[in-house]
């Protein structure tokens, strides 16, 4: 009996230590874990299979958004970006459509993002037109005037959508730079200075295999789909990842701007910024986000219930590498704008003080991974993660174990950060609306 003791001793104790290793190797929870290498021009590829659909989707990352813009030239890199994938023979846009495929484009802060979606099957051929146009793309005049032109109306949309004006003013006050969305399609003087020359360098620096990554999520087996990607992205010339160059950034503690807007509704904001993008930081910031304002339990969701206060808010993480943007907004009748603005302080002075319960803590953690794994679903929208997570200066290894590093979160922590970060003084207020009588 006591020798059959001991043996079970031992065998608890190396159960115990096993699992404590395994604990520390957290598997891969988003679908089958990815594959990372390089082409041979330097082009770094993240591979993942997926069987659910015969579909192949790449996002094809360039480390290069509007802080790269030069000064004076802001709007360089969405016009840059434009440009590149301008089709230039309408018997190529066919074909694409013919096979089922189509790209789209988006330019942040940190990264420029090209997606391209394709039945399997077509994939050799949608990346040989594709590639084609991104390895010699056509900056002529006549091109070059028509996106400035439409460059010119996106701007004009964004000043008459009241979140995207405050996502605008928020840039243009918090980076010194034309950073973050502050002037991602320039201005009248920017444009009119940026020319060919200009077009071209920003391209030959910036479009270079070592400054790219390829998320690639596809059904194909990697034997077949390895010498298709070789094929086409090995085409991309070679040259260097740039360095990462800062952005200043403004201290805007207390401070609060009007801009006035004739309108029947008012928008009311507060932001601050948070500490660089860093894993852990993200995730920190992800989860106060969710606290805030995502969902019927989060700290927000009290204003609802007070009569017409406010018929829309949120809170929104703008997940800058630099620095993070913490907002949180409502929309209510330009009348109630002082009363809105108070509640709002008032909320935020109520957060800082008692902080998170375990309950509520619990209920955001539960909020927050169902938010991810819904968003990440399809594999487009992971591929775009993936990249996001590369173009931040993180790793798309984050994706994989963000439901076990968010509960990992410990209460101690997050009123730790909330109480350091929320701070009443550090917000800063923004109001656009009409200005009372």
């Amino acid at each position: 009996m006591r020798k059959f003791s001991f043996s079970m001793a031992w065998l608890l104790l190396w159960l115990a230590l096993t699992a404590g290793i395994a604990a520390q190797e957290i598997p891969w929870k988003l679908g089958h874990e990815p594959g990372a290498y390089a082409l041979a021009n330097g082009l770094s590829v993240i591979l993942q299979k997926d069987d659910a659909a015969a579909i192949t989707s790449v996002q094809l990352l360039m480390r290069g958004g509007d802080r790269d813009d030069p000064p004076g030239l802001s709007g360089l890199a969405y016009l840059t970006a434009r440009l590149s994938l301008e089709i230039p023979d309408q018997s190529k846009l066919q074909q694409l459509m013919d096979f089922g495929s189509s790209f789209s484009l988006a330019v942040g802060g940190d990264y420029t993002l090209l997606t391209v979606r394709s039945l399997s099957r077509h994939l050799d051929a949608t990346l040989a037109i594709i590639s084609a146009i991104l390895v010699q793309p056509l900056f002529s005049d006549m091109r070059i005037a028509a996106v400035k032109e439409l460059m010119l109306h996106l701007q004009k949309r964004e000043m008459d959508d009241p979140t995207s004006l405050m996502r605008l003013t928020l840039a243009r006050t918090f980076f010194a730079n034309s950073a973050y969305g502050a002037a991602r399609f320039g201005n009248e003087t920017s444009l009119a200075e940026i020319g060919k020359k200009d077009i071209q360098a920003f391209f030959r620096s910036h479009y270079v295999a070592g400054n790219m990554t390829a998320v690639v999520i596809s059904d194909l087996d990697a034997d077949i789909i390895k010498p298709i990607l070789a094929r086409h992205l090995g085409v991309i010339p070679a040259g260097p990842r740039l360095p990462f160059t800062p952005v200043g950034l403004r201290q805007l503690q207390g401070q609060r701007l009007t801009l006035e807007r004739q309108a029947a509704q008012a928008h009311v904001s507060l932001s601050v910024l948070l500490p660089e993008a860093t894993a852990d930081h993200f995730l920190m910031a992800a989860l106060l986000e969710t606290w805030l304002g995502k969902g019927i339990g989060s700290r927000l969701w009290s204003l609802r219930s007070r009569g017409d206060l406010a018929y829309g808010l949120n809170a929104e993480l703008k997940p800058n590498r630099e620095a993070m943007l913490l907002s949180v907004y409502l929309q209510t009748d330009n009348r109630r704008s002082p009363q809105a603005l108070t509640e709002l302080m008032q909320l935020i002075q109520t957060v800082h003080d008692t902080g998170s319960s375990e309950a509520e803590l619990a209920a955001a953690k539960a909020y927050a991974r169902a938010d991810f794994w819904r968003e990440n679903e399809t594999r487009e929208h992971r591929a775009a993660t993936l990249a996001f997570l590369e173009g931040s200066g993180l790793s798309y290894h984050l994706a994989g174990d963000f439901s076990e590093r968010l509960e990992k979160i410990s209460l101690e922590e997050f009123n730790r950060a909330l109480r350091a970060w929320l701070a009443p003084e550090r917000w800063f207020i923004l109001l656009i609306g009409q200005a009372a009588e």
